[in-house]
This record gives C-alpha cells, structure tokens and sequence, in this order.
C-alpha cells in the first residue's frame, strides 16, 4: 500500500509536519481547498514550494475547488507530483478533458476524485486517461471525519473495471483512514491511502503509518 499523508490536520505547522513524515510517507497530501467548492480554505502555492526546498517527497495536490484548471496552472508550476480535481467541480466534459490534457502536458500524473454520494458514472469516460482515480471516504473538507463505509462498493467496481480492462490508473482512498479502514479498502483494491488525523495524532508516526500498509 502507498501511504500519503495529509498536510490538512497540521495547519501552518505543515512545514514540521513534513519533516517528521517524510522518511516513513511516500507522498505528501496537498489539500487545497478554495473556500468556495467548500466552507474550508487552506493550502497556498507557496506552501507546496516550501516543501520542495526542504524535502525530496513526492508532492500529491487534491484540488477541492471551483475552475479546477486554473488552480492546476498555478500548482503546475510548484514542483507537484500528481494533480486531482473533484468531478463535482466540472460545468462540462470539455472542461474535464481540458484538465487531463493540461496535467498530462506538463508531464504530472492526473486524477479525478469523487464525494462519497457521487455516482461512480461520472469517472466512466475517463478512466483509459486517468493515473488516479480517487474515492473520497468522507465529504470534502475537513479532517478528522468517520469513514463511509457505502464506498467500498465503488472501489471494488473500479477495481473490477481496471482488471477486465487493463486501465492503469491507481485507486486511492482519501477520508477517515485508520489501520483498520485501510485494511478495509485495500481488500477492496485501493493501491494508496491518504491519512491525516489517524496519522498525526499517533505517538509514534513511522508505527501509524506502517500499519496502513
């Protein structure tokens, strides 16, 4: 299992938050939120540029945001790894393959992800251009929330369909990942996981995140 690790819990602190997790995380999680595809804001560009001064992690940006474009050209130029928008954020399917052919442009993994109540449908024309496919477990927009559990039937479709039709994209899993919800998706086909509290509040991180794996 691929471990990334949220930066939301730790607030301003995510610069110290990344130190202490980068030698056990493969990625970090960048949760920008503009406050408009959501109640919440947080994560800056500048942020994702002063992870990259100090560290060498792979940077993963989960773009929770309306004109979901715009923010990937601002990213895009700040050294991230993998770039994911909300399904939900798109007016029009011109505007999502818009997205994926920028992203893939700039030679960085594309994703799309979807709230917990969102028909997996809507991913389906995109699947054979997607690197991630990302199941959000809780509505966007806050850590520390309980895992859905309605959506493992949706990893388990994606999964299927990655089998029967030789997609390679990955099946993430963002939202209320503990030891024992990671255990859950991965039997389901999730291949990352995203872990804020559970992580964050562990006494001992390399311990937390290696029970995710």
């Amino acid at each position: 299992m691929i471990i990334s690790i949220s930066t939301m819990p730790a607030g301003k602190e995510y610069l110290q938050y990344t130190f202490k997790v980068h030698n056990f995380a493969d990625f970090m999680h960048l949760d920008v939120c503009d406050g408009e595809y959501n109640s919440t804001r947080c994560f800056l560009p500048e942020f994702a540029k002063d992870i990259n001064s100090y560290s060498t992690i792979p940077l993963d940006c989960h773009l929770m945001t309306k004109n979901p474009l715009s923010y990937a050209k601002i990213y895009a130029d700040c050294g991230v790894n993998i770039i994911t928008a909300q399904i939900e954020a798109f007016e029009t399917e011109k505007e999502v393959q818009d997205f994926i052919n920028y992203v893939k442009s700039k030679s960085i993994l594309v994703g799309l992800a979807l709230e917990p109540k969102t028909d997996i449908k809507m991913v389906l024309p995109y699947l054979s251009k997607l690197d991630i496919v990302l199941i959000m477990g809780v509505k966007t927009g806050k850590s520390g929330q309980k895992f859905q559990q309605t959506v493992l039937s949706k990893i388990e479709y994606l999964a299927n369909l990655k089998a029967s039709f030789g997609y390679t994209y990955k099946i993430e899993v963002d939202g209320g990942i503990t030891d024992k919800t990671a255990s859950l998706v991965k039997q389901k086909g999730a291949e990352i996981v995203v872990s804020g509290s559970y992580v964050y509040n562990s006494n001992h991180v390399k311990n937390a995140i290696e029970s995710l794996r």
